[in-house]
């Protein structure tokens, strides 16, 4: 029988799969772990990624990140995986939010940086004054990144 922390680890090797099943042999016995400590929101943070990205049952899995939060709110890994939730379920928005949440609570945390840079921040629009979405601002945006792109390149040469 699979440990929450061996559970763990294999999410943080990125089995999301093998990590999925280990869980759910987990919380679906007689010795599941109470879901009011500490030592559970780990547990529950982790099972909530993997059930987001193996199963893409995002609903139940923002729920659970949610509840690890209520339980460990100090703890950055768990915003990190809801914010990794958030995205896989394609809310860049809330996913964003829920960083700097995280980043406020702890700014040095490793995974919550990681996390951060993978999502990335947008540039501003070309034209400030007008909409993200109007179309002089994508068109120069497209012209803009297709620039940069070329320029690494370049510099690979």
């Amino acid at each position: 029988m699979a440990t929450v922390e061996e559970a763990i680890r294999t999410t943080r090797d990125e089995d999301f799969l093998h990590a999925l099943t280990m869980f759910l042999d987990i919380y679906g016995t007689e010795e599941a772990p109470p879901m009011n400590t500490a030592k559970a929101a780990a547990g529950l943070s982790y099972f909530a990624l993997c059930l987001a990205l193996v199963q893409k049952k995002f609903k139940p899995a923002i729920d659970l990140c949610r509840r690890a939060i209520e339980l460990e709110f100090y703890n950055g890994d768990h915003y990190a995986n809801l914010a990794r939730i958030y995205l896989a379920a394609g809310n860049r928005k809330k996913a964003l939010e829920t960083l700097e949440q995280g980043l406020k609570i702890a700014p040095d945390q490793d995974y919550l940086l990681t996390v951060r840079q993978l999502v990335g921040v947008r540039a501003k629009p070309a034209v400030p004054f007008l909409d993200r979405s109007h179309p002089i601002n994508v068109s120069l945006g497209q012209s803009r990144h297709a620039k940069k792109i070329a320029d690494e390149e370049r510099k690979k040469r």
